[in-house]
Protein backbone atom coordinates (compact mmCIF):
# COMPACT_ATOMS: atom_id res chain seq x y z
CA UNK A 1 0.00 0.00 0.00
CA UNK A 2 1.44 3.53 1.00
CA UNK A 3 3.11 4.46 3.56
CA UNK A 4 2.33 1.61 5.95
CA UNK A 5 1.10 -2.15 5.04
CA UNK A 6 -2.61 -2.95 5.34
CA UNK A 7 -4.14 -4.98 8.58
CA UNK A 8 -7.82 -5.46 9.28
CA UNK A 9 -9.59 -4.26 11.28
CA UNK A 10 -10.96 -7.62 12.35
CA UNK A 11 -10.84 -11.33 10.70
CA UNK A 12 -13.60 -13.27 10.71
CA UNK A 13 -12.51 -17.22 10.24
CA UNK A 14 -15.01 -19.58 8.87
CA UNK A 15 -15.04 -22.62 11.42
CA UNK A 16 -14.54 -25.14 8.42
CA UNK A 17 -11.05 -23.65 7.63
CA UNK A 18 -9.69 -23.08 10.77
CA UNK A 19 -7.66 -25.84 11.22
CA UNK A 20 -5.61 -25.40 7.63
CA UNK A 21 -2.13 -24.21 7.68
CA UNK A 22 -2.63 -21.24 5.81
CA UNK A 23 -5.42 -19.86 8.38
CA UNK A 24 -2.46 -20.75 11.23
CA UNK A 25 -0.49 -18.68 9.27
CA UNK A 26 -2.30 -15.77 9.23
CA UNK A 27 -3.47 -15.73 12.70
CA UNK A 28 0.21 -15.62 13.42
CA UNK A 29 1.10 -13.00 11.14
CA UNK A 30 -1.81 -10.71 12.24
CA UNK A 31 -0.70 -10.25 15.76
CA UNK A 32 -2.84 -9.00 18.25
CA UNK A 33 -6.15 -7.89 15.76
CA UNK A 34 -9.30 -9.84 16.92
CA UNK A 35 -10.43 -12.73 15.78
CA UNK A 36 -14.45 -14.11 15.22
CA UNK A 37 -15.26 -17.57 14.20
CA UNK A 38 -18.12 -17.91 11.39
CA UNK A 39 -20.56 -20.68 12.21
CA UNK A 40 -22.94 -19.77 9.27
CA UNK A 41 -21.14 -18.66 6.17
CA UNK A 42 -23.82 -18.36 3.93
CA UNK A 43 -25.50 -15.75 6.76
CA UNK A 44 -21.98 -13.72 7.64
CA UNK A 45 -21.90 -12.92 4.15
CA UNK A 46 -25.76 -12.02 3.42
CA UNK A 47 -25.38 -9.35 6.55
CA UNK A 48 -22.19 -7.51 5.49
CA UNK A 49 -24.19 -7.28 1.65
CA UNK A 50 -27.09 -5.77 3.41
CA UNK A 51 -24.48 -3.35 5.99
CA UNK A 52 -24.15 0.15 4.20
CA UNK A 53 -21.52 1.05 2.32
CA UNK A 54 -20.86 -2.55 2.12
CA UNK A 55 -17.90 -1.89 -0.37
CA UNK A 56 -16.13 0.68 1.95
CA UNK A 57 -16.53 -1.05 5.08
CA UNK A 58 -15.43 -4.86 3.23
CA UNK A 59 -12.10 -3.14 2.63
CA UNK A 60 -11.65 -3.01 6.22
CA UNK A 61 -12.09 -6.53 7.36
CA UNK A 62 -10.48 -9.80 6.40
CA UNK A 63 -12.70 -13.38 5.98
CA UNK A 64 -10.52 -16.47 5.50
CA UNK A 65 -13.06 -19.39 4.40
CA UNK A 66 -12.57 -22.40 1.60
CA UNK A 67 -12.81 -22.44 -2.19
CA UNK A 68 -16.24 -24.12 -2.48
CA UNK A 69 -15.53 -23.59 -6.92
CA UNK A 70 -12.87 -23.39 -9.52
CA UNK A 71 -9.78 -22.01 -8.30
CA UNK A 72 -8.72 -21.33 -11.43
CA UNK A 73 -10.92 -19.54 -14.32
CA UNK A 74 -10.52 -18.15 -17.79
CA UNK A 75 -10.29 -14.45 -17.71
CA UNK A 76 -14.34 -13.56 -18.97
CA UNK A 77 -12.63 -11.12 -21.66
CA UNK A 78 -15.22 -8.40 -23.05
CA UNK A 79 -16.98 -10.04 -26.18
CA UNK A 80 -16.12 -8.82 -29.57
CA UNK A 81 -12.65 -8.05 -28.84
CA UNK A 82 -9.14 -10.01 -28.96
CA UNK A 83 -9.09 -12.35 -25.94
CA UNK A 84 -5.81 -12.34 -24.19
CA UNK A 85 -6.12 -15.81 -23.10
CA UNK A 86 -5.42 -15.36 -19.19
CA UNK A 87 -6.28 -17.54 -16.77
CA UNK A 88 -7.59 -16.15 -13.22
CA UNK A 89 -6.33 -18.06 -9.76
CA UNK A 90 -9.12 -16.94 -7.60
CA UNK A 91 -7.50 -17.21 -4.35
CA UNK A 92 -7.73 -13.69 -2.93
CA UNK A 93 -11.17 -12.09 -3.40
CA UNK A 94 -10.64 -7.74 -3.08
CA UNK A 95 -8.76 -5.21 -1.51
CA UNK A 96 -8.13 -2.79 0.40
CA UNK A 97 -6.97 0.06 -2.22
CA UNK A 98 -9.86 2.01 -2.97
CA UNK A 99 -9.64 3.21 -6.86
CA UNK A 100 -12.60 5.13 -8.33
CA UNK A 101 -12.73 2.74 -11.19
CA UNK A 102 -12.48 -0.11 -9.97
CA UNK A 103 -15.25 -2.47 -11.34
CA UNK A 104 -15.11 -5.28 -8.29
CA UNK A 105 -17.15 -2.46 -6.90
CA UNK A 106 -19.66 -3.75 -9.26
CA UNK A 107 -18.48 -7.32 -9.98
CA UNK A 108 -18.19 -8.98 -6.52
CA UNK A 109 -20.79 -10.11 -4.67
CA UNK A 110 -19.21 -10.45 -1.29
CA UNK A 111 -18.02 -7.18 -0.35
CA UNK A 112 -15.12 -8.30 1.98
CA UNK A 113 -11.35 -8.96 1.25
CA UNK A 114 -11.80 -13.02 1.24
CA UNK A 115 -8.71 -15.47 1.27
CA UNK A 116 -9.51 -18.98 0.37
CA UNK A 117 -7.07 -20.98 2.62
CA UNK A 118 -7.67 -24.34 0.77
CA UNK A 119 -4.52 -24.70 -1.03
CA UNK A 120 -4.12 -28.26 -0.96
CA UNK A 121 -7.42 -28.12 -3.20
CA UNK A 122 -5.76 -25.58 -5.25
CA UNK A 123 -2.56 -27.21 -5.79
CA UNK A 124 -4.69 -29.98 -6.88
CA UNK A 125 -6.64 -27.86 -9.83
CA UNK A 126 -3.69 -26.86 -11.06
CA UNK A 127 -1.80 -29.94 -11.62
CA UNK A 128 -4.85 -31.05 -13.46
CA UNK A 129 -5.26 -27.22 -15.39
CA UNK A 130 -0.91 -27.73 -16.07
CA UNK A 131 -1.68 -31.07 -17.61
CA UNK A 132 -4.49 -29.99 -19.83
CA UNK A 133 -2.53 -27.45 -20.99
CA UNK A 134 0.82 -28.80 -21.33
CA UNK A 135 1.57 -28.50 -25.08
CA UNK A 136 1.09 -24.54 -24.52
CA UNK A 137 2.24 -21.79 -22.83
CA UNK A 138 -0.78 -20.22 -21.22
CA UNK A 139 -0.60 -17.64 -18.70
CA UNK A 140 -2.30 -17.44 -15.34
CA UNK A 141 -2.21 -14.44 -12.71
CA UNK A 142 -3.88 -13.82 -9.15
CA UNK A 143 -4.48 -10.14 -9.99
CA UNK A 144 -7.67 -10.34 -11.27
CA UNK A 145 -9.88 -9.97 -8.19
CA UNK A 146 -7.62 -8.33 -6.03
CA UNK A 147 -3.98 -7.26 -5.73
CA UNK A 148 -1.54 -10.15 -5.66
CA UNK A 149 0.54 -8.61 -3.31
CA UNK A 150 -1.48 -6.26 -1.16
CA UNK A 151 -2.06 -8.92 2.39
CA UNK A 152 1.31 -10.83 0.89
CA UNK A 153 2.86 -9.98 4.91
CA UNK A 154 0.09 -11.32 6.44
CA UNK A 155 -0.79 -14.69 3.93
CA UNK A 156 2.79 -15.05 2.63
CA UNK A 157 0.60 -16.60 -0.49
CA UNK A 158 3.73 -15.45 -3.08
CA UNK A 159 6.09 -17.91 -1.70
CA UNK A 160 3.78 -20.48 -2.07
CA UNK A 161 2.55 -19.31 -5.82
CA UNK A 162 6.54 -19.24 -6.50
CA UNK A 163 7.21 -22.27 -4.88
CA UNK A 164 4.51 -23.99 -7.04
CA UNK A 165 5.23 -22.68 -10.48
CA UNK A 166 9.21 -22.71 -10.29
CA UNK A 167 10.54 -24.77 -13.27
CA UNK A 168 7.26 -25.01 -14.94
CA UNK A 169 8.52 -23.70 -18.15
CA UNK A 170 4.60 -24.90 -20.31
CA UNK A 171 3.61 -21.78 -18.13
CA UNK A 172 3.83 -18.34 -17.19
CA UNK A 173 2.75 -17.12 -13.82
CA UNK A 174 2.05 -13.29 -12.52
CA UNK A 175 1.50 -11.50 -9.62
CA UNK A 176 0.23 -8.58 -10.18
CA UNK A 177 -0.11 -5.58 -7.80
CA UNK A 178 -0.07 -1.24 -7.23
CA UNK A 179 1.97 -1.79 -3.97
CA UNK A 180 5.58 -2.00 -2.48
CA UNK A 181 4.90 -5.33 -0.98
CA UNK A 182 7.69 -7.18 -1.94
CA UNK A 183 9.63 -7.97 0.82
CA UNK A 184 8.92 -12.11 0.15
CA UNK A 185 9.22 -11.64 -3.36
CA UNK A 186 12.53 -10.26 -2.60
CA UNK A 187 13.23 -12.98 -0.05
CA UNK A 188 12.21 -16.15 -2.87
CA UNK A 189 14.57 -16.94 -5.99
CA UNK A 190 13.36 -15.78 -9.23
CA UNK A 191 12.71 -17.71 -12.07
CA UNK A 192 12.39 -17.06 -15.87
CA UNK A 193 8.44 -18.24 -15.81
CA UNK A 194 7.62 -15.90 -13.17
CA UNK A 195 6.50 -12.12 -13.59
CA UNK A 196 5.71 -9.34 -11.08
CA UNK A 197 3.74 -6.40 -12.45
CA UNK A 198 2.50 -3.44 -11.61
CA UNK A 199 -0.44 -1.28 -12.54
CA UNK A 200 1.03 2.28 -13.55
CA UNK A 201 -0.93 5.58 -14.48
CA UNK A 202 -0.14 9.21 -14.74
CA UNK A 203 0.48 10.65 -11.32
CA UNK A 204 -2.01 13.10 -11.40
CA UNK A 205 -4.78 9.66 -11.93
CA UNK A 206 -2.88 7.70 -8.97
CA UNK A 207 -3.00 10.47 -6.51
CA UNK A 208 -6.99 11.65 -7.14
CA UNK A 209 -8.44 7.90 -8.22
CA UNK A 210 -6.01 5.40 -6.95
CA UNK A 211 -6.90 6.24 -2.77
CA UNK A 212 -4.81 4.32 -0.86
CA UNK A 213 -2.38 3.45 -3.41
CA UNK A 214 1.62 4.49 -3.19
CA UNK A 215 2.92 6.88 -5.94
CA UNK A 216 3.41 5.65 -10.15
CA UNK A 217 7.64 6.75 -8.64
CA UNK A 218 7.23 4.55 -5.71
CA UNK A 219 5.62 1.87 -7.81
CA UNK A 220 8.90 1.78 -10.02
CA UNK A 221 11.02 1.92 -7.54
CA UNK A 222 9.92 -1.50 -6.35
CA UNK A 223 9.75 -2.92 -9.75
CA UNK A 224 13.35 -1.95 -9.68
CA UNK A 225 14.35 -3.67 -6.85
CA UNK A 226 12.48 -6.92 -8.45
CA UNK A 227 14.35 -6.61 -11.41
CA UNK A 228 17.67 -6.08 -9.81
CA UNK A 229 16.71 -9.05 -7.63
CA UNK A 230 16.15 -10.86 -11.11
CA UNK A 231 12.16 -11.68 -11.50
CA UNK A 232 11.09 -10.73 -14.56
CA UNK A 233 8.54 -7.52 -14.53
CA UNK A 234 5.76 -6.85 -16.51
CA UNK A 235 3.45 -2.87 -16.58
CA UNK A 236 0.03 -2.78 -17.23
CA UNK A 237 -1.12 0.75 -18.44
CA UNK A 238 -4.71 -0.14 -17.42
CA UNK A 239 -7.11 1.70 -17.41
CA UNK A 240 -5.94 4.96 -19.02
CA UNK A 241 -7.58 7.97 -18.52
CA UNK A 242 -8.22 10.85 -21.34
CA UNK A 243 -7.53 14.19 -19.73
CA UNK A 244 -5.98 17.28 -21.26
CA UNK A 245 -1.94 16.57 -20.72
CA UNK A 246 -2.49 13.46 -20.09
CA UNK A 247 0.44 12.52 -23.09
CA UNK A 248 2.88 14.34 -21.27
CA UNK A 249 2.55 12.58 -18.21
CA UNK A 250 2.38 9.47 -19.68
CA UNK A 251 5.55 10.27 -21.36
CA UNK A 252 7.37 11.39 -18.45
CA UNK A 253 6.43 8.19 -17.14
CA UNK A 254 7.13 5.44 -19.64
CA UNK A 255 10.83 7.84 -20.11
CA UNK A 256 11.21 6.85 -16.27
CA UNK A 257 10.43 3.34 -16.16
CA UNK A 258 12.77 2.63 -19.24
CA UNK A 259 15.35 4.61 -18.21
CA UNK A 260 15.71 2.86 -14.72
CA UNK A 261 14.59 -1.10 -15.63
CA UNK A 262 16.52 -2.87 -18.18
CA UNK A 263 13.71 -3.45 -21.20
CA UNK A 264 14.93 -6.96 -21.39
CA UNK A 265 13.83 -7.78 -18.00
CA UNK A 266 10.14 -6.21 -19.02
CA UNK A 267 8.29 -9.27 -19.84
CA UNK A 268 5.44 -7.14 -21.59
CA UNK A 269 3.69 -3.88 -20.86
CA UNK A 270 -0.32 -4.16 -21.62
CA UNK A 271 -2.62 -1.46 -22.53
CA UNK A 272 -6.23 -0.62 -22.00
CA UNK A 273 -8.51 2.74 -21.52
CA UNK A 274 -11.24 3.57 -19.30
CA UNK A 275 -14.11 1.24 -19.86
CA UNK A 276 -16.90 0.17 -17.77
CA UNK A 277 -20.65 -1.34 -17.48
CA UNK A 278 -22.85 1.53 -17.42
CA UNK A 279 -24.12 0.42 -13.94
CA UNK A 280 -20.53 0.84 -12.44
CA UNK A 281 -21.28 4.55 -13.12
CA UNK A 282 -23.86 5.40 -10.29
CA UNK A 283 -21.87 2.78 -7.88
CA UNK A 284 -18.94 5.48 -8.59
CA UNK A 285 -21.08 8.55 -8.76
CA UNK A 286 -22.70 7.49 -5.33
CA UNK A 287 -19.16 6.62 -3.67
CA UNK A 288 -16.88 9.05 -5.33
CA UNK A 289 -18.68 11.98 -6.11
CA UNK A 290 -15.55 14.17 -6.46
CA UNK A 291 -14.52 12.11 -9.65
CA UNK A 292 -14.49 13.31 -12.68
CA UNK A 293 -13.45 10.75 -14.66
CA UNK A 294 -16.83 9.06 -15.73
CA UNK A 295 -18.51 12.34 -17.08
CA UNK A 296 -16.63 12.35 -20.27
CA UNK A 297 -17.76 11.63 -23.60
CA UNK A 298 -18.35 7.92 -23.75
CA UNK A 299 -20.22 5.92 -25.99
CA UNK A 300 -21.35 2.15 -25.35
CA UNK A 301 -19.21 -0.36 -27.44
CA UNK A 302 -20.36 -3.88 -28.82
CA UNK A 303 -19.67 -5.31 -25.16
CA UNK A 304 -22.56 -2.81 -23.36
CA UNK A 305 -19.54 -1.10 -21.74
CA UNK A 306 -19.10 2.53 -21.95
CA UNK A 307 -15.55 3.60 -23.21
CA UNK A 308 -13.94 6.56 -25.31
CA UNK A 309 -14.42 7.41 -28.95
CA UNK A 310 -12.39 4.72 -30.61
CA UNK A 311 -10.46 7.84 -32.45
CA UNK A 312 -9.66 8.91 -28.89
CA UNK A 313 -8.79 5.65 -28.20
CA UNK A 314 -6.28 5.23 -31.29
CA UNK A 315 -4.69 8.41 -30.78
CA UNK A 316 -3.27 8.06 -27.31
CA UNK A 317 -2.77 4.09 -28.18
CA UNK A 318 -0.78 4.96 -30.93
CA UNK A 319 1.87 8.08 -28.92
CA UNK A 320 2.33 5.54 -26.23
CA UNK A 321 3.09 2.66 -28.44
CA UNK A 322 5.60 5.38 -29.99
CA UNK A 323 7.00 6.47 -26.69
CA UNK A 324 7.63 3.07 -25.57
CA UNK A 325 9.75 2.37 -28.82
CA UNK A 326 11.88 5.56 -28.98
CA UNK A 327 12.68 4.97 -25.73
CA UNK A 328 14.42 1.75 -25.96
CA UNK A 329 11.37 -0.51 -25.79
CA UNK A 330 11.51 -2.49 -29.44
CA UNK A 331 11.39 -5.78 -28.31
CA UNK A 332 8.85 -5.40 -25.38
CA UNK A 333 5.89 -7.58 -26.07
CA UNK A 334 3.04 -5.21 -26.04
CA UNK A 335 -0.55 -6.14 -26.12
CA UNK A 336 -4.37 -4.73 -25.65
CA UNK A 337 -6.64 -5.49 -23.10
CA UNK A 338 -10.38 -5.43 -24.69
CA UNK A 339 -9.46 -3.94 -27.68
CA UNK A 340 -10.95 -5.36 -31.02
CA UNK A 341 -9.17 -6.19 -34.06
CA UNK A 342 -8.67 -2.94 -35.71
CA UNK A 343 -7.03 -1.68 -33.00
CA UNK A 344 -4.67 -4.18 -32.96
CA UNK A 345 -3.83 -3.37 -36.25
CA UNK A 346 -3.87 -0.16 -36.84
CA UNK A 347 -1.42 0.14 -33.67
CA UNK A 348 0.74 -2.68 -33.61
CA UNK A 349 0.53 -3.66 -37.41
CA UNK A 350 -0.43 -7.67 -36.59
CA UNK A 351 -3.08 -9.46 -35.32
CA UNK A 352 -3.32 -12.63 -33.14
CA UNK A 353 -4.50 -15.24 -34.98
CA UNK A 354 -5.92 -16.98 -32.20
CA UNK A 355 -5.35 -18.16 -28.67
CA UNK A 356 -1.86 -19.51 -29.21
CA UNK A 357 -0.81 -16.88 -31.80
CA UNK A 358 -0.98 -14.83 -28.89
CA UNK A 359 0.98 -17.14 -26.18
CA UNK A 360 3.46 -17.33 -28.59
CA UNK A 361 3.63 -14.32 -28.76
CA UNK A 362 4.12 -13.05 -25.12
CA UNK A 363 6.17 -16.17 -24.16
CA UNK A 364 8.78 -14.64 -26.98
CA UNK A 365 11.56 -13.25 -25.03
CA UNK A 366 11.97 -10.45 -28.20
CA UNK A 367 7.88 -10.15 -28.30
CA UNK A 368 8.17 -10.61 -32.41
CA UNK A 369 4.89 -10.96 -34.17
CA UNK A 370 4.41 -14.24 -35.36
Amino acid sequence: MGKADFFPRKVYIDKESFDLPLTQRILKNIGQIPTEIILDREDFLEKRRISRDSVKFGKRDLFVTSQKGEFVKRCPCTPHTIGCNYFIINLDLNCPLDCTYCILQHYLSDPIITVHANLDELWRQLDIFLHKNKNRTPRIGTGELGDSLVIDHITENSKDLISYFRGKDNVLFELKTKTLNIENILNTEPASNIIISWSLNSPRIAESEEEEAPSVEERIQAAQRVSDKGFRVGFHFDPLVLYPGCEDDYQEVIAHVLTNINPGRIAWISLGSLRFPPALKSVIQDRFPQTKIIYEEMIKGKDGKLRYFKPLRLEIYKKIVRLIKEKGGQTIPLYFCMESESIWREVLGWIPKGEEDLEAYLSSPLGKSI
